[in-house]
């Protein structure tokens, strides 16, 4: 009988054919590409291929002292190539070198790939010089659930499944599954201000709380508007966990722990607010994303800025193209807006003009808002009679939506917001009575924010059906008030 052949591992390699998956930069999200290495006889060299860049090249030095320090050994005389699939788009990547060692050292047999029972290995890491494996900020942006994913000591929480972790390319054949932690254990509620506010002002609070409604705020200077604004943030629920999940993409450097809460100078760029740049990446408007816009003095925002809101605040989205890139960013928020009426801030709607500048310059100051933009906000209020008024605390006011938010979710069974119902849904929640009283001859939008409103009205009063009654209460915050600024806006 002949000798019994030996089975190497090398055989195993070549006969399973594992294949490795790395990730690189697509716009603003991560991507797979395929790793892949062949061994050709040679002077010992590594090359790449499929536009890799730099950073991913240079990976080949740190890897030679990674395996010499981890006691494995370096192909020699032999010449390593490297083929990054598909070839024809440009890569770059933070964490290619865990991949690319994973590949070699199944190619030369030195490692068992075998326990993770799969054709398909996912890995992103970084490789140090002495083998260690940290996780990349940026795995927060993979565009999909790929698994088994091989990485270093997970950053922060982490939602996904299938992710196992080691510390250095010596743990990686017992290496684990890292716990996969309820996404709500990393929320932490912001403390509840102790601020008490007017019953005028106390009502928009709740109805913008309870509903979600988009908040035009306008007023004299010093009247609480600002206030009233960065409040609402305090009496908003959990986040949704899928807002959640596409709001940690956005904030890499800062993780969230509730909501978010943007709050961006009237002098920032619409670059920053918008996004962009190559490769493209959010603005602020994105960040907002499952949150709180609040633009304070938004009349002195720059007027592209004020304008690139309107297709967010209908579709929940912006799409921004830079250099035939094409991506998409979610950007559902809650705006919250405030500004003066007129450039020395001490115009009142309604009250003797004290105004001290001509009527020609404070028409152009109202100017700068345009009669689309302003029919995407839902409430509009004017701040008058707010000051020195302590009559509804926080306390009460969180209680009182808690109810509405209760009764819309677990008595009705709706899940989204108000400020998000579409006309068809709203009109089925209306009764013969309603529809006769409803205006005809304003915008679609415009009645689709009065039934909004009443709905919100009807959710704080635990009515099951929108009724004249919260109609005739939701006419002067979603139709009364846009009508007196516009009329304004059209004076002179």
């Amino acid at each position: 009988m002949g000798k019994k052949p030996v089975f190497s591992l090398q055989d195993f390699a070549a006969k399973t054919g594992v294949k490795f998956f790395s990730f690189v930069q697509d716009g603003f999200l991560l991507t797979p590409v395929e790793v892949q290495v062949s061994l050709l006889p040679g002077l010992p060299d590594i090359k790449f291929s499929g536009l890799a860049d730099m950073a991913i090249k240079e990976s080949a030095t740190r890897l030679k002292s990674a395996f010499k320090k981890c006691g494995f050994h370096w192909p020699l005389r032999q010449q390593i190539i490297v083929n990054l699939s598909p070839a024809c788009i440009r890569k770059n990547s933070l964490g290619v070198d865990l991949a690319l060692a994973l590949a070699l050292l199944s190619k030369t047999g030195q490692m068992d790939f075998s326990q993770f029972n799969t054709n398909d290995l996912y890995a992103y890491g970084e490789v140090g010089l002495s083998g260690e494996v940290s996780t990349p900020e940026n795995i927060n942006l993979l565009s999909g659930k790929w698994a088994p994913l091989m990485t270093g000591k997970m950053i922060g929480k982490n939602f996904r499944e299938g992710v196992y972790t080691a510390q250095t390319l010596q743990e990686i054949p017992l290496a684990k599954k890292a716990k996969v932690e309820d996404w709500r254990s990393s929320l932490e509620k912001p403390p509840l201000p102790s601020t008490c506010f007017s019953k005028t002002a106390s009502l928009i609070l709740k109805l913008c709380a309870a509903g979600e409604h988009h908040l035009l705020l306008c007023g004299e200077a010093g009247s609480g508007k600002t206030t009233v604004a960065e409040h609402i943030y305090h009496l908003l629920p959990p986040p949704e966990k899928s807002f959640w999940e596409e709001g940690w993409q956005m904030h890499l450097t800062r993780p969230l722990s509730w909501r978010p809460y943007i709050n961006p100078h009237h002098t920032t760029t619409p670059l920053s607010m918008i996004g962009g740049g190559c490769p493209i990446f959010p603005g602020e408007i994105s960040r907002a994303h499952g949150g709180q816009l609040v633009m304070d003095e938004y009349l002195e925002f720059h007027p592209k800025v004020q304008e690139a809101l309107r297709e967010p605040l209908e579709k929940g989205k912006i799409r921004l193209v830079r250099r035939g890139l094409n991506v998409e960013f979610p950007a559902h928020f809650l705006l919250t807006a405030t500004t003066n009426l007129c450039p020395c801030g001490d115009y009142v709607p309604g009250q003797p003009v004290k105004c001290s500048y001509s009527l020609k310059r404070c028409q152009s100051h109202l100017d700068r808002l345009s009669g689309p933009m302003l029919d995407r906000f839902d409430l509009l209020a004017f701040s008058n009679g707010w000051k020195g008024k302590k009559e509804v605390s926080m306390k009460a006011l969180l209680e009182s939506v808690q109810v509405a938010r209760d009764f819309r979710k677990n008595i009705r069974k709706q899940n989204i917001p108000n400020g998000r119902l579409e006309w068809g849904e709203l009109e089925a929640m209306i009764s013969p009575e309603v529809r006769r009283v409803l205006p005809s001859t304003t915008s679609h939008r415009r009645r689709r924010a009065l039934l909004r409103v009443a709905r919100t009205f009807a959710d704080l009063k635990g009515d099951r059906e929108i009724r004249g009654t919260h109609v005739e209460e939701g006419y002067a915050l979603s139709m009364k008030n846009f009508y007196f600024l516009k009329t304004r806006m059209m004076e002179g």
